[in-house]
């Protein structure tokens, strides 16, 4: 029932919706509340079973989700526009949402367990992934992805590939972020880029680890 410029404001309780939720296109705001420490208390959790949030509208920068908790996303391994890393908590399909001091934890996906973003350009700030796990790309996945991120941590996020993040044709932006504890059973227990060309200001690798090559990052054909 949302229309454009709405704010559908939450409580601090933890929301069990049995589906996705899809914000249709629609340039709204779905915005929870900090406990007395200054963290989100507003929770959505897909219990294991589903995925928590997807933009497949074409979202802009105008689609906002602030102050959140998105947690237990489960992404099933089907095939979603040709992609079968669709993501545990979130997935982006050629849109570019705005998200502000959210954590993603205890998602798990093949592709992109907190977040997985194809032919998308979403804005993170203050953002923290944590404890999520996945095939490919732990924290997040990014197919012909352009995301900026900013003051953003990523941290015990663990996959076969690309603990922490994993870029396939893609040219993520990163300021001020910190990878710590992400693990890989084979390659990039930080980061691990494939045909892509990051760019990493000020950026942080500590006690990541990949069983065969690049524990902090490890480039493949990329810049």
């Amino acid at each position: 029932a949302a229309s454009d410029g709405d704010v559908i404001q939450l409580a601090a309780e933890t929301y069990f919706e049995g589906e996705q939720i899809n914000t249709l296109g629609k340039a709204i705001t779905l915005r929870g509340v900090l406990d007395k420490a200054g963290e989100p208390a507003s929770v959505l959790d897909g219990a294991g079973t589903h995925r928590v949030l997807i933009c497949e509208s074409g979202e802009t920068t105008a689609t906002v989700f602030e102050s959140l908790v998105i947690q237990n996303g489960y992404g099933q391994p089907e095939e979603v526009y040709g992609q079968y890393e669709i993501g545990g908590g979130m997935f982006n399909y050629a849109s570019s949402p705005t998200l502000t001091n959210c954590t993603f934890t205890t998602n798990s996906a093949f592709g992109g367990g907190g977040m997985n973003n194809y032919q998308s350009s979403p804005t993170l700030t203050n953002c923290t992934f944590t404890s999520n796990s996945a095939d490919y790309g732990g924290g997040m996945y990014n197919s012909s992805s352009s995301p900026t991120l900013t003051d953003c941590t990523f941290t015990s996020n663990s996959a076969y590939l690309g603990g922490g993040m994993y870029n396939y044709s893609s040219s993520p932006t990163l300021t001020n972020c910190t990878f710590t504890n992400n693990s890989a059973d084979d390659e990039g227990g930080g980061m691990l880029n494939y045909s892509s060309s990051p760019i990493l200001t000020d950026c942080t690798f500590t006690s990541n680890s990949a069983d065969y090559n690049g524990g902090g990052m490890y480039n493949r054909f990329s810049s």
